[in-house]
């Protein structure tokens, strides 16, 4: 009868023990389901994040890598403009640099990495281009950022370029139709001004009613 007991110990030891580790698979297979659950939404995310900033077309290149492509096939030369919109179905980034002789200009798929186009000419001697420091100003993302605490809307297009000796961000916002260009100082990091559209054809408006006015006054003067 003890024997029998024993046995019965032991059988009932080893049926807790195979359910306490039926249940911790159990939880260990919830806890690995959260996981990939929680992984696939902040996956999905950030997948929203970037169509969300970028439209329907996607930008898959860094703008210090498309810089490094043009170094690749130009060498090391100054760079003057930075441009990034969309064309078609993709972005596209358009860089334009010089040297003392010629001006080059690359236009690369912002998708792929792919370069679209590459030529180069003669320098025009009235150019008086000046080149970027691109170690010491606001990345693309950062204007972007500081464009939108300003205005609303989709950021569609930019720019990067020096200005009477002041590096320039323009960054284009679309907004229910409406565009919007913030002007950013690249170096300072400070907004310069936001001008929509709407704003200049109000100006044109002021312009053609002023020359009218204008017109009309130099009319009666003479009669």
């Amino acid at each position: 009868m003890k024997k029998f007991n024993i046995k019965k110990v032991s059988l009932a030891a080893a049926a807790l023990g195979i359910a306490a580790g039926g249940a911790s698979l159990l939880a260990i297979n919830q806890a690995n389901a959260s996981t990939g659950t929680q992984t696939q939404q902040s996956q999905s995310n950030n997948t929203e994040q970037n169509q969300s900033n970028t439209g329907t077309a996607s930008i898959n290149l860094s703008q210090e890598d498309a810089v490094n492509k043009f170094y690749e096939k130009y060498g090391s030369k100054s760079i003057k403009e930075i441009e990034l919109e969309q064309k078609k179905n993709s972005y596209v980034y358009e860089i334009e640099g010089f040297d003392s002789q010629n001006e080059y200009k690359v236009k690369i798929d912002a998708s792929n990495g792919n370069i679209l186009k590459a030529e180069s000419e003669k320098l025009d001697s009235d150019d008086e281009a000046q080149a970027l420091d691109l170690n010491n100003m606001m990345t693309r993302e950062q204007a972007t950022q500081l464009a939108q605490t300003q205005v609303s809307g989709q950021p569609v297009e930019w720019s990067l370029e020096m200005d009477d000796d002041q590096p320039i961000w323009k960054v284009e916002f679309e907004d229910g139709g409406k565009k919007t260009e913030v002007e950013i100082d690249a170096k300072n990091q400070k907004i310069i001004k936001t001008e929509t559209e709407d704003d200049e054809k109000d100006h044109d408006k002021d312009y053609e009613k002023e020359k009218n006015d204008s017109q009309e006054h130099q009319n009666t003067d003479e009669d």
